[in-house]
């Protein structure tokens, strides 16, 4: 066990604060406006309720929620529309659609308020972010401000429960005439996301209708359901976040295991999370079933790793890098699988009543410690504009606290993103620039040129002060990382470090004095890659470093435009009347940037590339991101799919040749007998081309837990030339014992990993594959292109800096 099993008084444990000191805002704040355009301003807030009537969805008997004894998805907009109806407490509105088409519904129960009581409100709401000393020492705003709590329900979709704790909570609170519950909802906002995963819920899975885990996409935000959960946490700033799950027996509740994510201000969050959790596990025993006689509270069951809150890619984890008090509550009984009907209602009924208990007990927390909670919400953003470290946090700090709890950072003074010659990809760049202000940190760019740090900058460079109230979740984000290896053994699961300032594919560089640049900064709200061009008489070279580099070049070939591959793997397109007027519909809408073309430039003239993709939603919708025309491929259906049509086939999964029907075999066979270009993935594309002849390498996996952020040698030709230092790894994958004809394009550095998890020694740690091949290329005796890749370009749709990679071996695969 990693702690002991204790009971904690809660009073004292709430007052704790280490090393509170005053406040002073930056030099720049002042001027600064206080939210984004795309904030509503206190002029357009409306009172409460604000109701609408939702549209109602065609009854489903296949809905998979009908067998578990759980409301189905059709049932919830009328029983919403019939709350509203029936009490001015319930605001209930469509917040959004799911990948599937499905309504999102985001629900507030609150006490009525007039407009300008809303106004309040809201005012007081940006206060203590904005001005977190102010906030937290104005008796008005401490008597009446409304905490909030959000509750996140069904964000796996065969985990159903949640949703129906959730309306029965709001129909209670709708409905009751107990002037207890009057007065809670005169004193808080309970914000829900009732269902927010609605394809899974109807399907019965996990995923949602596009295939991904919403609860591993916060920092990535792929999909419009996790969107919709960013902006609910964003926008609400919850005291406390719950995120309702099942199924784990018994019941689990956060707070969680080491490792932690070393950018929280860990102290102001486990002296709540963890008396909390205890009044929950109380709570549940008090429901009388056996089931729920206690729970696992990982913090002090569990050994590190096993449950941790490393990463930021689930909802609590990036709701506590905002400043809420956030857990994962798991229901206990699992209602799926060879059951009777009975036995399927009685476990999800009680399962909905553990998620009961998690609402209201967290919501009584809030009441029994408003003050502290407050405080200590607005202590974090204080700490940030302050720009102070994080605290030392001593053993015992709460019961079970120890040395193997204690994860910090030292958090530079600023980031800069550069823009013009310094930076690798002005589309990279405005992307990067984008998940920061839309996950809630504040950017700025500079009026002038500067310098930083022996640096020059050019005006428009954006300017990362970390002096700002969520330097947590932006450090996160732009920070390299740190190497886990020696600390833990296990995690919940990866990544283990994820650094959008290294992989996402922009320069980002770290200024680590003191003080700011010396320059006038305004703040923005979005990123601008304008791109360029140069004069109508040149020809145009574009160096490809980003998915919308490849975009624009596919767009040209399918449009027509003569586009030619250099030996480095960029493109020329020559200069014609006709190329000019594309060329600037291309820029203003990707923002890349052309260059003048060397002299005496020689190419292959590329054709439009189709590519059958062998693997799930991954490379699908990588492959998408990249402009080229699919055809999804299986073992099954390759007689079917692998048409003349296909240029290139990705391997990106497993595929057995030798258990292929003859008329599967026969389609494969012809395929590369004409030529047809192979990109692989990882050890299946090593299979792949070893059982088929194409090329001859031994392939090894590093460990399934290995992740992170790799150092890698770029070793210049079509595929990686210019690449960034830094690739993402998740199980990376090097090459040895290479045939005739394999050019290694790019290597694993002598110390392979930079941040993250990977084993030093073995068969398959650092060592064995240190200075190997991480990606490299061929052309076999019947001319097939063939690259293998060993890093990760397309997991969960994150390292965006690796897409263009993967672009150009399909470029040069089908071409070679």
């Amino acid at each position: 066990m990693h702690k002991m099993s204790v009971r904690l008084a809660t009073a004292g444990l709430a007052l704790t604060l280490i090393g509170t000191t005053a406040w002073t805002a930056p030099a720049h704040a002042s001027a600064l406006p206080a939210v984004p355009p795309s904030t509503p301003s206190l002029s357009e807030i409306a009172g409460y309720p604000r109701q609408n009537v939702l549209p109602v969805w065609p009854d489903n008997p296949a809905d998979a929620s009908i067998p578990i004894g759980v409301i189905p998805y059709d049932e919830i907009a009328p029983k919403l529309n019939a709350l509203q109806a029936a009490s001015d407490r319930v605001s209930a509105r469509v917040a959004g659609k799911s990948s599937g088409g499905y309504d999102l519904y985001a629900v507030t129960v609150t006490a009525p308020e007039t407009r300008g009581e809303a106004r309040q409100q809201e005012e007081w709401k940006r206060l203590i972010e904005d001005d977190p000393v102010r906030a937290r020492t104005d008796p008005r705003l401490l008597a009446e401000y409304k905490t909030p709590l959000f509750v996140n329900a069904n964000i796996h979709g065969n985990e159903w429960e949640g949703t129906d704790a959730a309306l029965r909570v709001i129909e209670e609170f709708a409905t009751s005439t107990d002037p207890e519950v009057a007065q809670l909802l005169k004193r808080n906002r309970l914000i829900f996301n009732v269902t927010s995963n609605p394809d899974g819920r109807v399907a019965g899975t996990r995923a949602n209708g596009a295939g991904y885990d919403l609860n591993r996409d916060l920092t990535i935000v792929s999909q419009p359901e996790t969107n919709l959960i960013r902006e609910l946490v964003i926008d609400t700033k919850p005291i406390i976040t719950l995120d309702l799950h099942g199924y784990v027996s018994p019941t689990l509740l956060h707070p969680s295991t080491p490792p932690h994510n070393v950018n929280n201000e860990y102290d102001l969050f486990i002296k709540h999370a963890l008396p909390n959790a205890l009044g929950i596990e109380e709570d549940l025993r008090a429901l009388g079933y056996p089931e729920t006689q206690r729970a696992r509270i990982p913090f002090r069951d569990d050994a590190p790793g096993v449950w941790d809150d490393f990463p930021p890619i689930y909802v609590p984890s990036f709701a506590l890098l905002q400043s809420s008090i956030p857990y994962t509550i798991e229901a206990p009984l699992n209602p799926r699988g060879n059951l009777t009907p009975q036995e399927r209602v009685r476990r999800s009924g009680i399962n909905t009543d553990v998620h009961e208990v998690a609402i209201k007990t967290s919501l009584q927390y809030i009441q029994d410690h408003r003050a502290e909670v407050l405080h200590d919400q607005a202590e974090v953003y204080r700490r940030g504009w302050a720009g102070e470290p994080l605290r030392d946090i001593p053993d015992d700090y709460v019961p079970g606290w120890g040395p193997e709890d204690n994860y910090n950072t030292v958090f530079p003074r600023a980031y800069v993103i550069p823009t013009g010659a310094g930076q690798r990809s002005e589309p990279a760049a405005a992307r990067l620039v984008d998940l920061l202000i839309s996950s809630g940190g504040r950017v700025w760019r500079a009026k002038h040129d500067f310098r930083a740090e022996g640096r020059s900058y050019p005006a428009g460079s954006y300017v990362i002060d970390l002096h700002q109230p969520k330097r947590g979740l932006v450090n996160s984000l732009l920070e390299p990382g740190i190497d886990l290896t020696d600390r833990v053994n296990d995690l919940y699961a990866g990544p283990a470090a994820w650094s959008q300032g290294l992989t996402w594919g922009a320069t980002v560089d770290t200024v680590w004095g003191e003080q700011l640049p010396k320059v006038q900064l305004n703040r923005v709200h979005d990123g601008v890659a304008e791109g360029s061009l140069p004069p109508a008489s040149a020809d145009l070279r574009l160096n490809l470093q980003d998915a919308a580099d490849l975009l624009v070049v596919n767009s040209l070939i399918r449009k027509g435009l003569r586009v030619y591959r250099l030996a480095d793997g960029s493109v020329v397109v020559p200069a014609t009347p006709a190329s000019r007027q594309l060329l600037k519909e291309e820029v203003r809408k990707h923002g890349v940037t052309f260059e003048r073309a060397p002299a005496g430039w020689q190419g292959t003239r590329l054709d439009e590339v189709v590519v059958g993709y062998l693997g799930g939603v991954e490379p699908r919708d990588t492959l998408a991101a990249l402009g080229f025309s699919t055809w999804a491929v299986t073992a099954t259906t390759l007689a079917s799919t692998l048409t003349a049509e296909v240029d290139v086939l990705l391997v990106a999964s497993n595929l057995n040749v030798t258990t292929l029907t003859a008329e599967n075999r026969a389609a494969l066979d012809a395929f590369l007998a004409r030529g047809g270009g192979v990109v692989g993935l990882g050890t299946a594309g090593a299979n792949f081309g070893n059982a088929t002849s194409l090329l001859s390498v031994t392939a090894t996996a590093g460990p399934s837990l290995a992740s992170g952020v790799a150092n890698v040698v770029n070793r210049g030709g079509p595929v990686t030339s210019d690449a960034s230092p830094y690739a993402f790894i998740s199980q990376p994958v090097w090459f040895t014992n290479l045939g005739t004809g394999v050019t290694v394009e790019q290597s694993y550095a002598a110390d392979p990993l930079l941040s993250g998890w990977w084993a030093t020694t073995g068969t398959n740690g650092q060592a064995a594959a240190a200075n190997q091949a991480s990606v490299v290329r061929s052309v076999s005796s019947a001319g097939n292109g063939v690259v293998l890749v060993g890093t990760a370009p397309t997991f969960r749709l994150h390292p965006k800096g690796l897409q263009a990679q993967l672009g150009r071996a399909l470029l040069w695969a089908a071409q070679p």
